[in-house]
Parts: C-alpha cells; structure tokens; sequence
C-alpha cells in the first residue's frame, strides 16, 4: 500500500507583510513581560486591578500575584491552598489587596495579598449536595459574592454569597440546565448580573427581585456553548462562544446586535485557515469595541486586533512581540494598556506607542499612578 500523505494547508497570512503593516497601523508595543516559571506553564484565567496588581492562576492549583511598577513586573505573593483546579481569581473591586478564588473543590476563598498571601476566609455551601464552582465574581460595591456550578443532580446552581459571611445568602436553580461557566456583574448597576452556559443561554438577572423567577430579566438564546462573557459598557455585553464565534447583545432590549463567526474573525485578522485562529476576547475602548484574536498554527505567535465598525470588522493591531497562545486578557481605558497570558506562561504588557518609543515613554502615566490605601477588610 503506498504511503498516505497528509496535503493539510497551514494557515499563513493572507496578504503580504508590507499590506499588513499598512492595514494594523496601530501600534501597541510590548512594554514587559515576565514569565511566572521556567515549565511553561498554563495560564488560563487572571484578574487585573485598578492598582495593577495582576493575579494568574496555574495548573497546580496556585495562584501567582505581580505588581506592575513603572516598567517591570515584581511578584508579590503565592497563594496556595484549593486542592483541585482553580475556575477563577478576581481582584475585590473595591481594595486592591483583596483577591478572591473559586475551585472545583467547591470553595472560594478570600485572599489578603498584604499578609503573605493569608486566606482570610472560605466560603462555601454546606448543603446535603456537594458542588464544584465553575466560575465566579464580586460585584462592583464588593459586597456580593456569585458563583456558578457545574450540573449537579439535573441542576446548576449560582450560589451568591455577603462578603462578609461564609454562610450562603441563597441561590438560583432554575434557569440553566447544564454547567454555568461564567458569572459576570455589571460594572455600574451592582444589581445587574449576565451568566452563561455550556446550554447555550446568557440569561440576564436583577438579584434585588425577590425570587428567581422575578430576577430573571432575559434568557438569550446564543445557539452554542458560552465560553466568556464581558460587559462592554452600561447595556452590551460581548459572547465568545466555544467555537470561538462572537455575539454582541444589548440586555436592555435583549436584541442580538451582532454576530461575527470564527472564519469571519480569521479573514479579519487576515489568516488562511480559520480551525487554526482563535477568539480571545473582546473590549471598549473610548471610541470602539476590539476583538482580539490570534492563531494557534506554527509557533502560535500570531496574535492580532480588529475593531467593530457599523459594516465590517477593521483590521487595527499586530502585537509582534507575542510569544504565546493567548488565553484572556484585560484592557484598561484609563491608561490604554493590555495585559494578556496564555499557555506559555507569560504576562505581556502592551501600551500604545510608535515602534522606537521606549517603555518609560509608554509607561509615563504610571509614574502619576497613586494606589490609595485600604483599611483591612
């Protein structure tokens, strides 16, 4: 029998390198990065706060916490303690030494980065059904505490939690029928909540409503998996779906606004083969929505951007310094500056600027940064 030979096209870029550059004219250049160990390992999940302390977490079950000062990353603290794997670490919104983590061990704990990483509480649901947290947050006055489940006896659970008590203030049941795998709170309307799950549905919640039926405001049906949800300002929130599609959805109306597939999203960024490209993420900025996006193929270095304009998607960034698979990143608008971690293990500062720009340049403003300091919790 003669030898089989595999023609599979690799994905390349799609125009040459000077059309390129002519089309991503916006330049974001690496102004730091580290990498949390010599193993490469996997980052898949981090929060950033208003301070820029970042917070990742590592497939042993640990978390990692960096301090970015003026043009380098310093680590601050570990955090060990959850005995299987780690599903979120979100940065108190309002105390930046205050990080909480949820685990499929069925905890979420509460760290203070200021005492060497102490775990000053636990909180945990302590009824006859065990559960195992698939994702979390803390709204935007840091008082309520929401994590969701995986499917648990044909239920998934968000459980909501005081800040202050271990001791769970209730829950919702009702509403999804298969793992929740994001929780996310409005930025402003602390009441306002949108989850998602691996049933296809962002429901939209008002958790001051009385019962679970009364709370549910929308139920928005994306026809596939959620993998990540971000609010993009006061009514959009943005979806990437597990096939790496997005939607953007306004939940005062609970209209689809947009939907851009993954093959769209990888002509976007100009690539040949989409199974290969990726979605990241999606953000505001002051003018724009971005998208960003790379490619697994070859090094898996390929990282790019576009912005959602009225009719197409606009080629914007190519970070060209990028190492890794990227998994999640946050952007903050004050300062324009992106953070982004992926498989290699790498956290990679990005800030607008001219090519030749040095990193005290790009970084000037946080020169200006004054992190308030906060009284214990």
């Amino acid at each position: 029998m003669s030898d089989i030979v595999e023609n599979e096209e690799i994905d390349r870029d799609t125009v040459e390198s000077d059309e390129l550059e002519r089309l991503f004219n916006k330049q974001y250049n690496l102004v730091t990065e580290t990498a949390i160990s010599l193993n490469k390992s996997y980052i898949n999940k981090h929060s950033v706060s208003k301070a820029l302390n970042i917070a990742v977490s590592l497939g042993d079950n640990s978390i990692e916490v960096y301090q970015l000062n003026n043009v380098s990353l310093s680590r601050v603290c570990r955090l060990s303690g959850h005995k299987k794997a780690l599903t979120e670490v979100v940065f108190c919104p309002k105390n930046d030494n205050l990080l909480y983590s949820s685990s499929q061990d069925g905890l979420l704990k509460l760290w203070d980065t200021r005492t060497s990483g102490t775990c000053a509480q636990e909180f945990k649901d302590d009824g006859e059904i065990p559960k195992s947290y698939e994702c979390m947050d803390v709204s935007q006055n840091g008082r309520v505490l929401c994590a969701g489940t995986q499917l648990v006896e044909d239920d998934a659970y968000l459980v909501f939690w005081d800040q202050r008590n271990p001791t769970p203030l209730g829950g919702y049941w009702n509403c999804h029928t298969d793992d929740i795998t994001q929780v996310k709170f409005h930025k402003q309307k602390t009441e306002i909540l949108a989850t998602g799950s691996l049933d296809g549905l962002l429901n939209v919640f008002n958790v001051l409503e009385p019962t679970e039926d009364d709370a549910l405001t929308y139920s928005l049906n994306v026809e596939n998996s959620v993998e990540k949800l971000t609010w993009l300002d006061e009514k959009r929130v943005s979806c990437v779906t597990q096939s790496n599609d997005l939607q953007l959805w306004d939940t005062d109306k609970g209209d689809l606004l947009k939907t851009y597939s993954r093959d769209k999203i990888a002509r976007s960024i100009k690539r040949s083969r989409d199974d290969d490209c990726y979605v990241v993420d999606a953000f505001a900025t002051d003018e724009s929505v971005v998208v960003l996006a790379g490619s697994q193929a070859v090094n898996g270095d390929v990282l790019r951007s576009v912005t959602i304009t009225e009719k197409k998607l606009q080629p914007t960034t190519i970070f060209t310094k990028n190492k890794q698979i990227v998994r999640c990143c946050s952007y903050d608008k004050e300062r324009d500056i992106l953070v982004t971690t992926g498989e290699s293990g790498l956290i990679s500062v990005w800030a607008q600027g001219p090519r030749d720009a040095t990193p005290q340049k790009l970084l000037r403003s946080l020169n200006k940064l004054h992190v308030k300091r906060h009284k214990p919790y």
